[in-house]
């Protein structure tokens, strides 16, 4: 669906800027990410009229409950961040009005939980304070995607290819880092797949699974 690139579109945009004209549009990058998922939202009350069916399950085998994606993506923001009292990191979350899902719920806080860490441990070291956004939307054919920001310091190009040729693991032999447990559990428990972008600042991973 073109609306869900549109995140994407706009990193890409500002990728091309040089640091000037990065400076001048920083103010506004996350007033347009706020209209894109506006324009996804749109779209996924259509999708709600239409009705949002159950997913389909082999014979035998029991149906995922019906959970709020939104609250359980900020619980387990809270649950993360008060580890860290020391840092002081805002959570903003743009959801439809509702956005019920059939999945598990400890699934999806550990996805989310691994991903917050990694922003408090990594994209924000060395600094008391940051910024996370979280976007979510469904797409047809029983499928939700989300986009999850943060301000910090990003990754170098090197770690960056690494992760994405690697399927996001570091190397043999090193102790498995929270990208690639969030990799496993997309992929195999959640019948998804994740895409690691490259933003002009911050960090920047969507995941698509099945709901």
């Amino acid at each position: 669906m073109a609306a869900s690139l549109l995140p994407t579109q706009i990193d890409r945009i500002a990728a091309e800027l040089d640091s000037a004209g990065l400076n001048r549009i920083v103010p506004l990058l996350a007033e347009w990410r706020e209209a894109a998922t506006q324009v996804q939202s749109s779209l996924q009350q259509c999708i709600q009229i239409l009705g949002h069916a159950a997913p389909s399950a082999p014979a035998g085998a029991a149906v995922p409950p019906l959970i709020d994606l939104q609250a359980t993506l900020k619980s387990a923001f809270l649950t993360h961040l008060a580890h860290r009292p020391d840092l002081l990191v805002s959570c903003t979350m743009h959801f439809p009005d509702r956005l019920p899902v059939h999945g598990d719920s400890a699934v999806w806080q550990q996805v989310v939980g691994h991903l917050v860490d990694n922003s408090l441990l990594h994209g924000f070291a060395g600094r008391d304070q940051g910024a996370i956004q979280i976007t979510g939307t469904l797409l047809p054919g029983q499928r939700v995607l989300l986009h999850y920001y943060d301000d910090g310091q990003g990754m170098g190009q090197q770690i960056h290819r690494q992760l994405r040729e690697n399927g996001f693991s570091l190397g043999q032999g090193q102790r498995k880092n929270g990208l690639a447990v969030v990799h496993d559990l997309v992929q195999h428990r959640m019948g998804g797949r994740l895409e690691l972008h490259r933003p002009a600042k911050g960090f920047h991973l969507s995941l698509e699974a099945t709901c």
